[in-house]
């Protein structure tokens, strides 16, 4: 597993074309949850670059793009296939959204 701090990247997009480009970057560099929903472990550098394209790729007007920095603490786990990975978020303003 990496070292790299992990990622929550969400998408909402009214375009199937935007859609379809949003979604091929995400794949290739995160791990699905859901269709529009990816965890990607970047550095500082990585989650900017990342974040600067995908807003490239959106219109601001219509569409919705969401990045949110995510923990991982020891022990924990996320149920999904093939997958040791558990996402327990910092942010104080997510408390009983996610565990």
């Amino acid at each position: 597993m990496s070292n790299k701090p992990l990622w929550l990247i969400s998408y909402d997009i009214s375009c199937p074309r935007r859609l379809k480009k949003v979604h091929k970057y995400c794949a290739k560099r995160g791990w699905p949850l859901q269709k529009s929903l990816f965890v990607m472990a970047l550095t500082k550098a990585e989650r900017q670059t990342a974040c600067d394209y995908l807003v490239t790729l959106i219109n601001k007007e219509s569409d919705k793009l969401l990045c949110l920095p995510f923990t991982i603490l020891e022990g924990s786990f996320h149920l999904m296939p093939q997958s040791p990975l558990m996402l327990i978020h910092s942010d104080p303003r997510l408390e009983g959204f996610v565990s």
